[in-house]
């Protein structure tokens, strides 16, 4: 059975929590992923889920499909709601051939709750434990330890969502509150920091974070770009915890059991400059796993209303 999912990680991990069921159900239980594209290069930004999926072991066969849409009408990609327009889910046609269309983000991004998108299959919300990383993947993770000790890992996300659009358009949450809370983390908990992330994250990182550490450098390890997905998730899975921007690094690493703060936009406030785009702030945690949120483990974020402070006396409070 042929699925149309949305390119990212974030995006087409949510998918897969139903992926199954609709297989088992409309299908034959065999799983073909195609990710929207609009170029298929194997090395650009909108092939980054490609290795992810391919990981589990459910998933028979995964590429990218380039040229399709996943918003109706290109031209209208906003409700006047400020949410995006999303295809429908369920059987659809491109360039001849049959896809299941799963597009979890339209009612997520409302702050329906995954399990209550499609309501008809069930969530399973253990297909980490089918995700693979190879033992010499989890050594990366183990050489870390034995050089920086216990550690907790960042994510701060690329310059353009930071500056011009994404969640944290014109920095609510600035290189300094990054540089603020790993210091207290590190005096205070005596943890290392472990930022991660693509290469198209380095710009930020390199450009506006790591110039203020100054001496305090010596306890931030920078991989910002030096990992593949199966070395990212090792390190998250052995951190303390993970603080990240919005993304599938902060929402994988809920769904692997790490106590995760993730950071979303305040509701009213456009991630677009150009037009109104907002996403209800009930979507923080609509895709979390229930039992992450009754443990206390998933901490959702709103920029511009949490400052290192919080952050810091929750870590306590909930014993990470």
């Amino acid at each position: 059975m042929r699925f149309l999912l949305p390119q990212g990680i974030g995006d087409s991990v949510w998918a897969l929590h139903k992926i199954q069921s609709v297989a088992q159900k409309l299908g034959n239980g065999k799983i073909e992923v195609f990710l929207n594209c609009y170029n298929a290069d194997p090395n650009g930004v909108e092939s980054r889920a490609l290795d992810f999926v391919r990981r589990f072991k459910f998933v028979d066969r995964a590429q990218m499909l380039p040229g399709i849409d996943i918003h109706p009408q290109a031209s209208i990609r906003v409700s006047k709601e400020g949410h995006y327009i999303y295809i429908p889910d369920g059987p659809m046609k491109f360039n001849g051939d049959e896809y299941y269309a799963l597009m979890p983000n339209g009612p997520l991004e409302r702050g329906i709750r995954l399990e209550d998108w499609l309501p008809e299959f069930e969530t399973n919300w253990g297909i980490m434990k089918e995700f693979h990383i190879s033992d010499q993947e989890k050594e990366v993770a183990a050489a870390l330890r034995l050089q920086f000790g216990e550690y907790a890992v960042f994510y701060l996300g690329p310059l353009a969502g930071n500056l011009q659009e994404g969640h944290n358009r014109g920095m609510l949450w600035k290189p300094e509150d990054w540089v603020a809370l790993g210091k207290r983390i590190h005096s205070e908990l005596g943890l290392s920091i472990v930022v991660v992330g693509a290469g198209y994250d380095e710009p930020y990182s390199q450009l506006l974070v790591y110039p203020l550490l100054g001496n305090d450098n010596e306890f931030w390890a920078d991989l910002v770009g030096k990992t593949n997905v199966g070395e990212l998730y090792g390190i998250t899975t052995n951190s303390r915890f993970v603080i990240s921007y919005q993304s599938g690094v902060g929402i994988v690493s809920n769904y692997l059991g790490v106590p995760t703060g993730i950071f979303w936009r305040p509701k009213g406030d456009s991630i677009n400059p150009n037009i109104y785009l907002s996403f209800e702030e009930a979507m923080a945690s609509a895709w979390a796993n229930p039992e992450m949120i009754r443990t206390e483990k998933h901490m959702p974020l709103i920029y511009g209303r949490h400052d290192p402070d919080y952050i810091l006396t929750e870590i306590k409070r909930r014993n990470w």
